[in-house]
């Protein structure tokens, strides 16, 4: 019979031998899965490098018009004299982007022309079955924006016309002071 002491020894050999063994396949499963890691890698540089590659010709064809069109902008030259010429001579579109610019006008017609625009929208709203409190709270302070420049506006005149009068009445008083002592 077999001393314990050599039981012991058997079962540590092969507890060592199943150890190198995984350690063997451990290290190959790694390796295998660094190759797998360095294979997706390499397929995601090569797909940016033609990514790239792309980039690179559309740029150099950019150029390529660029330079061919001497760098001055006709098309939007030629863009800007078309429009101009439909503004001049048709009025329906006159009057479109005259409606545009109103609307686009910081004043107080652009205020007015909005709030026109969000009471439309209430109307739109109340046929469409929707409740239009966004759009008069909208046209309502379009109206109120207007109000407050318009007065804003009426102050200032007010406050010229008065600085004005007092302008001119002390010339007033200037010239009656030199006219009495002239006599």
């Amino acid at each position: 019979m077999g001393t314990i002491q050599s039981v012991i020894e058997d079962v540590k050999e092969s507890v060592q031998d199943s150890a190198h063994r995984l350690e063997g396949r451990a290290a190959i499963e790694a390796s295998k899965a660094f190759v797998k890691q360095q294979q997706k890698m390499s397929a995601l540089l090569a797909d940016q490098q033609k990514d790239l590659k792309d980039i690179r010709q559309e740029l150099q064809k950019v150029r390529k018009q660029r330079s061919s069109g001497g760098g001055f902008p006709w098309m939007l030259v030629l863009l800007a004299g078309g429009a101009y010429a439909l503004y001049r001579s048709n009025p329906g579109v006159r009057d479109q982007i005259d409606g545009l610019l109103v609307r686009v006008d910081p004043g107080v017609k652009g205020n007015l022309a909005r709030a026109g625009d969000a009471v439309k929208g209430a109307a739109s709203d109340l046929l469409d079955g929707q409740s239009p409190s966004d759009a008069v709270k909208r046209a309502g302070g379009e109206l109120q924006r207007a109000g407050e420049k318009a007065v804003d506006a009426a102050r200032d005149a007010a406050a010229d016309l008065k600085q004005d009068a007092q302008v001119k009445a002390k010339d007033l008083r200037d010239d009656a002071q030199a006219a009495s002592k002239g006599n």
